[in-house]
């Protein structure tokens, strides 16, 4: 009897006792249940109201299959809809809430969930870029871009785009999506008529009327971006360059000085982008345009047809083509720096009439960040003008395998020079 009651008791008044406090957890579960769901639906339609102030019992409707799209309601009144799209950013998804009236205008805007740098991207979420597009149709039109945050703002506007089409989808409207930038008009503002021609090693091309041609060429800029820079080369009946744009691109913020007309302008009259400095801080995507503009201007005088034309290609050395221009000999080559195992230095050297390095041009965006990659800045690439086969100025301090490279690169290019005169 002992044993029964200083164990078996206790333990059933503790097993009741949980029975009874259960039940009646259980029971305020119900009871309260329907008040926290009404609350929270009460808050997220609070949230609603910001975007689609006129909007009420708001109703969320299937969003399965509609691309981009994060979640969908409608308002019960007849307000219209609050959609939630998403885009990549530049700190990964990036989403918006939009609200719709009934009239397909948009009401309001809110940036939601991202990563976009805080004080760059992030100002997309500021009232100074979100209020531009109230009132806006499917076609945006009038919406621009943050200068130094053009990635966040452009996939903000996409994430805007879409919740468009979905909304055009659920409303059972059409609804006309934004014209695509014409990045062409920008290289030949005075020209409307471009016919698209064939050009092989071009991404595209087209004839500007009669102002000349327009090359589309594909280039790596910085080493992260995570996809290539589309580079428009204008090139007039003289064979010079007419101008240059970036066109679609996924450089960094840091980096927009380098595809501002007040830079690209400088190529503007060149027959090669010899002698245009890199821009500081940026000298990746200063590398990579010059790599596409120098590119065109290799396929320019097959277009131009033009016999004065002052470009002759002839057999390369290491795969790649050599270009005389006037008295420059100018030849592309490669070899293995401190990361060799996962890429090669590319060395751009331009040779003059007498023997001397007239210009070079270094990407070394394979090697370390900041070490190797001082190869590229003008500082280093400006200590080789001047100098003959076989000279070399002071390899980069910390950075000895990259240098060597250079200077092999460099051999290889006089290599070539010499055999282009027979030597």
């Amino acid at each position: 009897m002992k044993a029964v009651k200083e164990f078996v008791v206790p333990a059933a008044v503790l097993t009741v006792i949980c029975l009874v406090v259960s039940a009646a957890l259980a029971g305020t579960y119900q009871l309260t249940e329907p008040v926290i769901e009404a609350a929270k639906r009460a808050e997220a339609d609070q949230s609603r109201v910001v975007v689609l102030p006129d909007g009420q019992n708001f109703e969320q409707v299937p969003a399965d299959g509609l691309e981009n799209i994060v979640e969908a309601y409608k308002a019960g009144n007849g307000a219209g809809y609050v959609i939630t799209g998403k885009a990549k950013g530049y700190g990964g998804d990036l989403q918006v809430m939009a609200g719709i009236t009934s009239d397909g205008k948009i009401a309001g805007v809110k940036l939601m969930d991202n990563n976009e740098t805080q004080g760059i991207g992030s100002k997309t979420g500021e009232d100074a870029y979100t209020s531009q597009y109230k009132g806006k149709d499917s076609t945006l039109d009038g919406v621009t871009t943050i200068s130094g945050a053009t990635i966040s703002s452009k996939a903000f506007q996409s994430a805007v785009t879409s919740i468009f089409q979905a909304y055009g989808s659920l409303a059972g409207v059409e609804v006309a999506a934004p014209e695509a930038e014409d990045y062409r008009v920008s290289v030949f503002p005075d020209v409307t008529d471009f016919t698209e021609v064939a050009v092989e090693g071009a991404k595209a091309a087209y004839k500007a009327g009669d102002a000349g041609y327009i090359l589309v060429m594909e280039s790596k800029g910085w080493e992260y971006a995570t996809s290539p820079m589309e580079v428009y080369v204008g090139v007039g009946n003289d064979g010079k360059i007419a101008g240059v744009v970036v066109g679609e691109n996924s450089e960094t913020p840091p980096v927009a000085d380098v595809l501002k007309p007040e830079y690209l302008s400088k190529y503007i009259g060149k027959d090669s982008p010899d002698g245009i400095d890199n821009v500081s801080g940026a000298s990746q995507t200063s590398l990579g345009i010059k790599k596409a503009v120098r590119a065109a201007m290799e396929l320019a005088p097959g277009l131009i047809g033009d016999a004065s034309a002052p470009a002759d290609a002839i057999g390369g050395a290491d795969g790649e083509t050599d270009i005389v221009v006037g008295d420059l000999f100018t030849v592309t080559t490669t070899a293995k720096g401190y990361r060799g195992a996962v890429g090669d230095v590319v060395v751009t050297v331009s040779i003059d009439a007498n023997g001397k390095i007239a210009a070079i041009e270094v990407d070394a965006s394979i090697e370390t960040v900041g070490v190797g990659s001082q190869a590229e800045d003008a500082a280093y690439t400006d200590s080789w003008k001047g100098l003959g086969e076989g000279e070399a100025p002071a390899a980069i301090s910390g950075a000895t395998m990259t240098s060597n490279a250079v200077q092999e690169a460099v051999a290889k290019a006089f290599a070539a020079y010499n055999a282009s005169k027979g030597a």
